[in-house]
């Protein structure tokens, strides 16, 4: 980009700014660097403008540059991060109507970042790209002092399990010992009621055995570790690892913990920020060439690009074109009243179609989705048969035919397909497993259960999950879960058996649970 293009550039900037601010998105100061092609793939394949080095990073990074350097693509449009001071990197080679159509879009990105309750929460928790850059420079000392392999082996056993987080985006850190306490303080209020109700009706009503419950609940809390059933397992690990962790390691695995937890809500909402930004990008655009701001060449350029974004793949989900229609969808039905009572009560599909009370509320629906909903918020409420159908959002296959690639419907059934997507863009196709006991077995092993909601766990993740979390562990560590096999008796079907798979650090063993003492498990 020349100089005249850039002085252009930061104009069209100024202008953009104030078409966002027009249209009620929330504006502030924004970063944007012009660079190279390789420094983006550098910072994709990072995450953070500069970040600490491991295997994976270079591995993600080598494969895009790979594929940049033979074909001219996989470069990314823009990078922009959720910092204190929003920055984004634009490519120093794309065309200048390429680099407009980011500016626009970056500032709906950024709107969202700022306007999304849950992306507020990344925001409070400090300035990342600082906790980077001084990660980098630790971890490097790390690496001189105790050597790559160890270093690299902690890093790993980090990220196998970082997004294993709180299912609850909200949740907060709460220490276990004040949790313990309060809990504690609860459930000895708990006795005494019942202790003074038995003493003033002279036992009638609580019985010794209501007592002996709580007296027994109350022990178990003094002494169990975690008190409640704990999410984060990185969090417990660096709480609780009787191997134990040097002080580095605890450092390393709490940086790897806090990015994974500023990355997760923007993981849970990637489908509505992609398509807010795609949304708005549109809407910017059209104004600007409206405008004269750019030319009819460049506005076949921008087409192309805009074009590409937008384009149906059957095998993949588009996030941009998905995101975009999502509001596009919502915005018409609130602005012709297809909402509430009456609407949902009304059978006649005709007169559900034509339905259009004049409620002009769509603009004001699409910000309220914006700032309170994720993603599986919006699939819940909007991922209706109408608009799955209109999206095409079955399961495709590929086949050959005369020499041709084709695709075909191999899943049509949109209530399976929507529990698919929900899974999906609940914790990014993570498990839920959770810590239910730091001394299992008395003798410090961890016991962890994976909570079963319809997939068993892939084979090669369990397996190397619980190698890592042994290596940070020290001790034996047991996962509950469950084995999907074909039921053998006259019904068919799938029979849920569930198992204990263990790993002390030398072999793997796994035995059958007696599934009447596991009810989590369904029969």
């Amino acid at each position: 980009m020349n100089d005249q293009e850039l002085r252009r550039l930061q104009e069209i900037d100024k202008r953009v700014k104030e078409i966002a601010s027009e249209n009620g998105l929330i504006t502030t100061d924004i970063l944007f660097e012009l660079v190279s092609p390789q420094r983006m793939i550098e910072a994709m394949a990072y995450n953070f403008p500069t970040n600490y080095s491991s295997w994976d990073h270079g591995r993600d990074y080598d494969r895009q540059r790979t594929i940049y350097d033979y074909s001219g693509t996989g470069i990314p449009y823009e990078v922009v991060w959720n910092f204190n001071t929003p920055r984004a990197f634009l490519v120093d080679t794309n065309p200048f109507a390429l680099n407009v159509l980011i500016l626009c879009h970056v500032y709906a990105h950024v709107d969202f970042f700022l306007g999304s309750t849950l992306l507020q929460k990344s925001r409070a928790m400090g300035d990342m790209a600082q906790e980077a850059r001084e990660a980098e420079k630790r971890f490097r000392g790390y690496e001189a002092k105790y050597g790559r392999d160890e270093l690299e082996r902690t890093i790993e056993a980090a990220k196998a399990i970082q997004w294993l987080q709180d299912p609850d985006p909200y949740a907060q850190d709460v220490d276990e010992e004040e949790l313990r306490q309060h809990l504690i303080r609860l459930k000895q209020e708990e006795l005494r009621r019942f202790q003074d109700l038995r003493t003033q009706t002279g036992g009638r009503g609580i019985s010794g055995k209501d007592i002996e419950r709580v007296e027994a609940e109350l022990k178990k809390i003094k002494y169990r570790t975690p008190v409640v059933d704990e999410h984060d397992l990185l969090r417990y690990i660096i709480g609780h690892s009787p191997k134990p962790l040097r002080d580095w390691q605890k450092d390393v695995l709490s940086v790897i913990r806090l990015q994974a937890r500023y990355l997760g809500p923007q993981m849970r909402t990637k489908l509505l920020n992609e398509g807010w930004a795609t949304y708005w990008h549109t809407r910017i655009m059209r104004q600007l060439f409206e405008e004269g701001l750019l030319t009819d060449e460049e506005h076949g350029i921008y087409n192309e690009y805009h074009k590409n974004v937008l384009t149906k793949n059957r095998t993949r989900f588009n996030w941009y074109r998905v995101g975009l229609h999502l509001f596009e969808y919502v915005e018409e039905r609130w602005n012709r009243g297809q909402f509430g009572r009456k609407y949902k009560e009304s059978e006649d599909p005709h007169k559900r179609s034509d339905w259009d009370s004049g409620a002009g509320m769509g603009r004001e629906k699409i910000f309220e989705v914006r700032t309170h909903f994720t993603d599986r918020m919006a699939i819940e409420e909007f991922f209706t048969e109408e608009f799955m159908r209109q999206e095409e959002l079955y399961i495709w296959g590929e086949m050959l035919l005369n020499d041709e690639v084709v695709y075909v419907i191999i899943e049509d059934d949109l209530e399976k397909i929507r529990k698919i997507l929900l899974r999906q863009h609940t914790l990014y196709n993570i498990p839920l497993i959770f810590v239910k006991d730091g001394n299992a077995f008395g003798s410090s092993g961890l016991y962890l259960v994976h909570e079963y909601t319809g997939f068993e766990l892939n084979e090669v993740f369990e397996t190397g999950a619980l190698e890592y979390v042994q290596y940070l562990w020290g001790k034996t560590v047991n996962l509950e879960t469950i084995l999907e096999e074909e039921d053998l008796d006259e019904e068919g079907g799938i029979a849920f058996v569930p198992i204990l798979h263990s790993y002390n650090g030398k072999s793997h063993k796994v035995k059958v649970l007696d599934q009447t003492r596991n009810p989590r498990f369904p029969k």
